[in-house]
């Protein structure tokens, strides 16, 4: 029996979201040798933050006492449409003021001599859940609901893709009249994103007059027990279930799994979910669903894109490439 030595070398995994980072150091079988959670907006840049994502995982290597010379890959995970063959964001979005066509991935490969790969956040997010805790459990949708609402799906292992990487992008279905429907950041009418986000409860309550200035502060805020923070989860969770049950006809997954901010509210939000999807969806399409709250939770994404990276690291042409030679990282 043949086995993989795990300490032969590392890879380096970032999981950027609006208004934190989660970086992490693991080994060749995806264990955690350092990890850690930090605030930043990714609204400064992408230089500025890709600076940053080098400052922290070479902080991590030095803290775990490894060499950069052990790195063998690079995996991040952005909220946003990624050409993967590029590692560039595709479309202006919102949450990337100014990262649209940069080039993520060339960047930091040039600065650490190894191979990179860039993908949405729900996409590794899903592909973390699914290797992590429901391995066999195909396909596996995975729906991330925070700042905005995003998501991704696994079948036999491998991420579903689209033709231009616009895969997932859930929070733009459109639920209500463009005409009448809220304004979403998108810049159209009636997204579910605009209703139903961490982003729309947030602005919704700051009408109240209450201090909420994200998604975490809501779940904050309804964790407490307050009736009308507590009232709009369980309302997103509704409405998010409607258009799942659309997805979940479409593609009839054996786990949707969800993730993001307000799952930590699961008494509500998920069971608002799983109360209307199963109202909405025909008992055939729905029989073996199983509905669950990510079991990696914040860490999904991360784990996710750390598994990005290794089955890069892995995969034949990358053995081949490292038998002909290698690039030398910048000191």
């Amino acid at each position: 029996m043949l086995g993989l030595d795990g300490s032969h070398g590392v890879v380096l995994a970032a999981d950027l979201n609006v208004t934190h980072a989660t970086v992490a150091l693991c080994d060749l079988a995806g264990r955690p040798l350092a990890e850690a959670v930090h605030e930043l907006r990714l609204t400064d840049g992408p230089e500025p933050v890709l600076a940053w994502v080098e400052q922290r995982w070479r902080h991590l290597l030095h803290a775990a006492g490894v060499e950069t010379g052990r790195v063998l890959g690079l995996g991040v995970g952005v909220p946003g449409p990624v050409d993967v063959a590029t590692g560039r964001v595709v479309h202006h979005t919102p949450a990337l003021p100014g990262w649209r066509d940069h080039p993520l991935r060339d960047h930091l490969e040039r600065r650490f001599g190894v191979v990179c790969v860039v993908d949405n956040d729900a996409n590794a997010m899903a592909l973390g859940e699914y290797h992590a805790e429901q391995p066999g459990s195909s396909p596996l949708l995975f729906v991330k609901v925070a700042t905005g609402i995003g998501a991704g799906m696994v079948v036999d292992g491998h991420v579903l893709r689209g033709a231009d990487g616009a895969e997932g992008d859930l929070g733009h279905v459109r639920i209500a009249s463009p005409e009448d429907g809220p304004l979403c950041v998108c810049g159209a009418r009636g997204c579910l994103a605009a209703s139903a986000s961490g982003r729309a409860l947030a602005r919704a309550l700051r009408e109240q007059g209450e201090d909420v200035p994200d998604s975490r502060s809501v779940v904050e805020l309804a964790l407490t027990g307050h009736a009308e923070a507590t009232r709009l989860v369980r309302e997103a969770g509704l409405v998010i279930g409607d258009v799942l049950a659309t997805a979940v006809s479409l593609l009839n997954p054996r786990v949707l799994a969800l993730g993001g901010d307000l799952v930590l509210v699961q008494d509500h939000f998920v069971g608002a979910v799983r109360e209307r999807l199963y109202q909405r969806t025909q008992p055939h399409a729905a029989r073996g669903l199983r509905v669950v709250a990510s079991s990696l939770g914040d860490r999904a994404g991360v784990v996710g894109a750390a598994r990005l990276a290794l089955e890069e690291v892995l995969s034949a042409e990358a053995v081949d490439r490292a038998l002909a030679g290698r690039r030398q990282p910048v000191p």
